[in-house]
């Protein structure tokens, strides 16, 4: 082979190496903007149905697997003052679990034949905590994401983007939801798109890139800032 052919082949070599990459990222882009769009179409689709119920849905994002799914409430649900943070979560969960060891205790103590007397047993008030539940026969059905990957969550309640364990978007009767962005990734994070949500219409933008949450500045719906 002359100098000249070998060259004519690496060239065509390169050529085919570079469709497959084009190729690639393009599947890959595809699976991005199609897990973007099904997200949306949940939070758009919870936003209605908490209108239309008037219970207080709210979409979980897992961000640890990849996946997410929504959960609805008859409790009556109020939000926590204040921004979330990592030892505030950490305090929360520590709550949880010293409720659901104290819950077990008193249900030992009624069993048998202390059920009756420990039924007249006064004991301090404690306020009911709401209980979400996952629904089934719903459109929202759990979803692995395929092809991507949830990087981070942001809503106001949160002093800094979440970026591990599990994340919530409430939905709240009366049309309402929260501010949020939920920025999604493909596996190789090469790609990323923002899903902005509103919270008095519900409407979701999606955009081909990454919005910086506004974390020391508030906005309103129509992206004007709120000044205290």
């Amino acid at each position: 082979m002359t100098l000249i052919e070998v060259m004519v082949v690496l060239v065509l070599v390169a050529l085919m190496v570079g469709s497959a990459v084009a190729g690639i990222r393009s599947m890959a882009k595809s699976d991005l903007r199609a897990s973007a769009s099904k997200m949306a179409g949940a939070v758009r689709y919870l936003f209605d149905r908490a209108s239309t119920t008037g219970k207080v849905h709210r979409l979980v994002l897992d961000i640890d697997k990849g996946r997410y799914w929504a959960e609805v409430t008859d409790d009556r649900f109020v939000m926590a003052g204040g921004r979330e943070t990592e030892e505030s979560r950490k305090r929360e969960a520590d709550k949880l679990a010293k409720e659901a060891e104290e819950a077990a205790k008193r249900a030992d103590e009624k069993a048998g034949l202390e059920e009756m007397q420990a039924r007249y047993k006064p004991e301090p008030f404690r306020p009911k905590r709401a209980s979400f539940a996952a629904f089934k026969e719903m459109a929202v059905k759990p979803v692995d994401l395929k092809g991507a990957r949830i990087a981070d969550l942001y809503t106001p309640r949160l002093a800094d983007p979440l970026d591990v364990g599990k994340g919530y978007i409430y939905f709240f009767p009366l049309g309402m939801t929260e501010a949020a962005i939920v920025h999604l990734t493909d596996m190789k994070r090469d790609a990323v798109y923002s899903l902005v949500v509103h919270p008095l219409t519900g409407r979701v933008q999606i955009k081909n890139f990454y919005v910086q949450p506004p974390l020391e500045k508030q906005y309103d719906d129509d992206g004007k800032e709120i000044i205290p």
